[in-house]
């Protein structure tokens, strides 16, 4: 799933879509296998301890990239959240609407492999990888959802 162009339009007026979990190409499993282990490395000595506790919690691994199913599960038993599907860059009013109702919105596309590096907007890996594992926290999740209101 390629990340959308600049003219995309939603369909929803919260840029809520399917993650289409099934329509992952091994090729693009294998990506997520590259960066998780790469930045698993990474974490020793330098993620914070609420960080590294929300990574074991959650079903996250390298095996695969996640369903947002089974990442909310856990999250809405944990902090009340949940990870919902975007197509990529939403605008900061919707961002900030779903964050204040404790969604966490991602990116349902992940990056090619000539682009591990860098990408200019948010992929699945760098908002279910970076940013998720935080929200197991409940301090931080209701900071987050604090900072969504206002």
């Amino acid at each position: 799933m390629p990340a959308p162009g600049p003219d995309a339009h939603p369909e929803r007026p919260d840029w809520t879509i399917d993650q289409g979990w099934q329509n992952y190409t091994a090729q693009q499993h294998a990506v997520w296998k590259t960066l998780f282990e790469r930045q698993t490395q990474l974490l020793v000595g330098r993620a914070c301890d609420q960080f590294v506790a929300g990574m074991r919690q959650l079903p996250i691994s390298a095996g695969q990239i996640p369903d947002f199913h089974a990442l909310s599960d856990v999250l809405m038993q944990r902090t009340g959240w949940q990870v919902v599907a975007v197509p990529g860059l939403v605008p900061d009013e919707v961002l900030f609407e779903h964050l204040a109702n404790r969604r966490f919105p991602a990116g349902n596309f992940i990056r090619t492999p000539k682009n591990l590096d860098y990408l200019e907007e948010p992929d699945v890996f760098h908002d279910v990888f970076g940013h998720v594992p935080m929200l197991m926290n409940p301090v931080i999740a209701d900071y987050i959802q604090a900072y969504g209101k206002g």
